[in-house]
């Protein structure tokens, strides 16, 4: 109903394939592993994501949209024939344009020449790559089949073809020291590479954590490492563990920051619409609501007076530019506000940046408490 109220309105279409051949011991995200025979498991899901375009309220808008972004999971588990089929209804449900942005999440293993050539036909320029680390060591213990010179030969490889391609790291891997983030940074930009993605490594996901203090203190010298070398490259961030050129560079990712919707397709995928945030229903839950031509939303929030300044706030911290607007509009509700802003700046969270405000090395790496700081205001 949302979106029928502003049909012209830009929005992002986000597609969530959540199968992997085997899990990754540091995974933390919603994913099933294939097992040995994964036909059927395939066919279901597309032949039900297929289904669930038939009907969906947005299927026929008058715009395509700003970008469609494959995640998951692998989302080239399907096979080329799979992924195909789904994408050529994307493009029949809501349409395409020359300047929307096609884009994946996959790994350097998963790209041999046909694979790629089929990418290239679909549209595809965007290519999300799994790297966590190109040490050959620690790439081994993690599961990556390939070495990190492979990675870094295919990675040069798809930009001499014209693809945009962005390494996802992971901070906090055992054994992964201050020396080997900085020669992983400097080996793929030099490859070509200009966003980064970077996630922290919890204790909960290793067989042998340290203690917290130290964990903290590990983790957050890594940081530095990372956030020194961006700055000198001429990278910044433009969302939460990502730097690139500009926010043009991950359009999917930056999308809340131009108030754009959110289609959400595919169980568990999270989306948008003017000010209401919804989540789909985890598997099996989503297949049955598909079969019975239900909504496969399981959740859904409207946000109130008083709710949505706190989401503006959110989207700008996460974007690591804030306006005084946004600022204001939270004092205006939250009187109180005005406290932990404050606060903020005494703990070096926020400074002065053309006008409105950034968040600094320490807010960037604090950013998710200080949103959960922010959310305590609306109880």
């Amino acid at each position: 109903e949302a979106r029928r109220q502003r049909p012209e309105a830009p929005y992002a279409v986000y597609v969530h394939v959540p199968f992997c051949r085997s899990i990754c011991s540091f995974c933390a995200l919603y994913t099933h592993a294939m097992g040995p025979h994964p036909d059927r498991l395939l066919d279901e899901y597309t032949d039900l994501v297929l289904r669930s375009l038939e009907y969906h309220p947005w299927t026929g808008s008058s715009t395509p949209p700003v970008t469609v972004h494959f995640g998951g999971g692998t989302p080239l588990s399907l096979g080329i024939a799979r992924f195909a089929a789904v994408v050529h209804r994307l493009v029949e449900a809501f349409g395409t344009a020359p300047s929307c942005e096609w884009a994946i999440e996959t790994t350097t293993s998963s790209l041999d020449e046909p694979t790629i050539d089929a990418l290239e036909e679909l549209r595809f320029r965007r290519i999300h790559l799994g790297i966590q680390t190109l040490d050959d060591a620690t790439r081994a213990r993690v599961g990556r089949k390939e070495s990190g010179g492979a990675a870094l030969k295919r990675i040069s490889a798809l930009e001499s073809r014209g693809f945009f391609t962005s390494a996802d790291l992971i901070l906090g891997l055992e054994g992964v020291d201050e020396a080997i983030v900085e020669r992983d940074l400097r080996q793929l930009y030099d490859a070509g590479v200009r966003m980064f993605s970077i996630c922290e490594l919890r204790e909960r996901q290793v067989a042998r954590p340290l203690d917290a203090g130290a964990w903290a203190l590990r983790n957050y010298s890594l940081w530095e490492t990372i956030w020194r070398f961006m700055e000198t490259s001429g990278l910044m961030p433009i969302h939460s563990g990502q730097f690139a050129r500009g926010p043009e560079d991950n359009l999917y990712f930056t999308h809340p920051a131009r108030g754009e919707d959110c289609v959400a397709i595919g169980p568990y995928s999270h989306g948008a619409a003017a000010d209401v945030s919804y989540a789909n229903h985890l598997l099996p839950e989503y297949y049955r609501a598909v079969r019975a031509s239900e909504s496969p939303i399981a959740l859904g929030v409207h946000y109130r007076t008083g709710e949505d300044v706190l989401c503006a706030l959110e989207r700008e911290l996460l974007s690591h530019r804030v306006s005084k607007a946004a600022l204001g509009g939270v004092l205006t509700v939250h009187p109180n506000f005005g406290n932990l802003l404050d606060s903020w700046f005494a703990r070096n969270l926020l400074d002065e940046s053309g006008g409105g405000f950034r968040l600094t090395m320490a807010g960037s790496w604090f950013v998710g408490n200080m949103i959960l700081e922010a959310r305590e205001l609306a109880g």
